[in-house]
């Protein structure tokens, strides 16, 4: 899901309007980082960043 160049994740980012905290978490999925390790940079629950990354999909569905 979270399979993106640099140029589309610009492009989606800009696109969706992405906050700061969706960005980075973007960011960190693209680089393949696990949830603990977004949990832990950014900070917050796993539980939190699970809604984010959903909220964070719904977003990107929106512009694909």
């Amino acid at each position: 899901m979270f399979d993106f160049t640099k140029e589309e994740y610009e492009r989606i980012k800009e696109k969706a309007m992405l906050n700061d905290e969706l960005s980075k978490i973007l960011e960190m999925k693209i680089k393949k980082c696990s949830n603990v390790e977004i949990a832990l940079a950014i900070p917050m629950s796993e539980r939190t960043l699970s809604r984010r990354i959903k909220l964070l999909i719904k977003k990107i569905k929106k512009v694909l």
